[in-house]
């Protein structure tokens, strides 16, 4: 069984034959609400009334309950900002690695562990097989809840190609719990400075653009799960 874990991209109505019922999931970081699914678990990373800003999400939290509800791979759906113009706002990325500029969070603080950072290779073929997305690419997080400055963004398009918020948390924390873990990327805006966007760079505008990729992502997570 998949964990499900979306943002803004909604998972709530078009899943409702499949959601079944909401529950709370009690973790020693505090309780998550998800959906329990019959061939899935859906996990808003923003709550369920999607009113958690990315720098307050309790990433520890989400993935314990993950992890207790018996999911055996984590899908994270992100969006995100293209780094580059090749990259255009519509598109669909699967990363293949990422960075962190974020806070980092660990399941370790109070011991000495090391784990390699990594995404799941035979998880990102099947996104990339449901999808038809780009296969490959480095996401980097940045801390938020702000955008980033242009000079910011001249720095990390150096190194990466899409930029987010919470992805390697969740990533790096799924990977201290043992389970694998990939991501969908929607592309919904070039990052400040990268290119002209037609209503400037602000979150309204973003989310009018998942908004149009709504049903895509839906019929993509529909086919890795069924």
């Amino acid at each position: 069984m998949l964990g499900i874990i979306a943002g803004t991209n909604p998972i709530g109505e078009e899943f409702e034959e499949r959601i079944g019922r909401k529950e709370t999931v009690r973790t020693e970081y505090g309780n998550v609400e998800v959906f329990m699914g019959r061939d899935a678990i859906f996990l808003p990373r923003h709550g369920i009334a999607m009113d958690t800003p990315p720098h307050r999400i309790n990433h520890r939290a989400n993935i314990s309950a993950l992890k207790e509800s018996g999911v055996d791979g984590v899908v994270c759906i992100c969006s995100t900002g293209s780094l580059s113009p090749e990259i255009p706002p519509g598109m669909l990325v699967v990363p293949d690695d990422y960075i962190n500029f974020g806070m980092p969070l660990t399941f370790y603080d109070d011991e000495i562990r090391h784990i390699v950072p990594e995404l799941d290779e035979g998880l990102r073929s099947r996104i990339v097989e449901a999808s038809h997305g780009k296969d490959g690419g480095v996401y980097v997080q940045t801390h938020g809840p702000r955008f980033e400055t242009k000079a910011e963004i001249r720095v990390i398009r150096q190194f990466a190609d899409i930029v987010g918020m919470t992805l390697a948390n969740e990533a790096t924390l799924c990977c201290e719990a043992e389970l694998p873990v990939a991501a969908l990327c929607t592309v919904d805006n070039y990052a400040n400075g990268v290119a002209a966007q037609e209503h400037g760079l602000s979150y309204e505008a973003i989310i009018e653009n998942i908004e149009r990729n709504r049903e895509m992502v839906t019929d993509i997570i529909r086919r890795l799960i069924r």
